[in-house]
Order: C-alpha cells, then sequence, then structure tokens
C-alpha cells in the first residue's frame, strides 16, 4: 500500500462551509479511486492562517496521480512532501477522507507536533523519518 504525507498552507482561511465542500468532493472522488487517508487542518490564531498535513492511501499510480493534481490546487500554497513509501495495510481504510479540524487544546497534547503550522514548526524534522510522520496520523486515527 503506497502512501503520501505533505503540508501545506492555505491560501486564505478556511471556513467551515469550505471545508465541508471539499471533504464532500474529496469523499466521492476517493471512493471511486480507491484512495483512503486522513487530512488534518489547523487555524493558527497567532498567524492568522490555516494548514494542512495531509496522509493519502492507495495504489501507488493513483496516490502519485492525487498528489500531482493536489500540488495544482490553488487553495493552499508551500506543499512540503514530508514522507513517501509502503505500509502493509491501509491506516484509515475506514475513511475515504477521514479528517480533523484541530485547535490549539489538542495541538498542544500532541507530543512533539504542537507546532503544526506555527513558525517553529519544523518540517524537515519529518523529512528524515517516515516513522515520525506516519506516528502523527496514528495519533490521530487512534483518538477518540
Amino acid at each position: 500500500m503506497h502512501y503520501v504525507i505533505y503540508v501545506s498552507q492555505a491560501t486564505t482561511p478556511m471556513a467551515a462551509a469550505d471545508l465541508e465542500s471539499l471533504l464532500s468532493f474529496s469523499r466521492r472522488s476517493n471512493t471511486d479511486k480507491g484512495i483512503t487517508g486522513l487530512l488534518i487542518y489547523r487555524f493558527s490564531p497567532d498567524t492568522r492562517s490555516g494548514h494542512f498535513i495531509q496522509m493519502l492511501e492507495g495504489d501507488e499510480a493513483v496516490v502519485r496521480a492525487l498528489y500531482d493534481k493536489i500540488r495544482r490546487d490553488k487553495r493552499h500554497h508551500t506543499i512540503l512532501p514530508l514522507a513517501e513509501g509502503e505500509i502493509p495495510e491501509r491506516m484509515f481504510g475506514e475513511w475515504a477522507m477521514g479528517f480533523k479540524n484541530v485547535d490549539d487544546t489538542l495541538m498542544a497534547r500532541l507530543p512533539g507536533h504542537a507546532r503544526l503550522g506555527e513558525t517553529s514548526f519544523d518540517p524537515e524534522s519529518f523529512r528524515h523519518s517516515n516513522d515520525k510522520a506516519l506516528e502523527l496520523f496514528r495519533i490521530f486515527h487512534d483518538a477518540p
């Protein structure tokens, strides 16, 4: 099972209706393509900006094609790949596209990842270890 994890910054902060529209379309499209995954969005009041971190999983060619399309999407910029590789089975098999809209309270509880979207967030720390990026998604997957 192939996966890709990336972070990006929203061009403008996403309202709830914008996120719902994005998810509705993504879930339909991903179901048709056999893609599963999780999208995390965080609005940072400090910088007044929104940030995404997403994991996509599925057939390698399909995941790569979707990631290329996502990279061209004008709703976000500064797209940084964090991890890519193979996993033995889907982590999010039950979700065409799971979603978490996280706030400061939730982020503060995540060991080592509390700064997503902040200037102190260091994407390079993920690039050296796919395990770190995967662990972040496991935390969200296993959260109640």
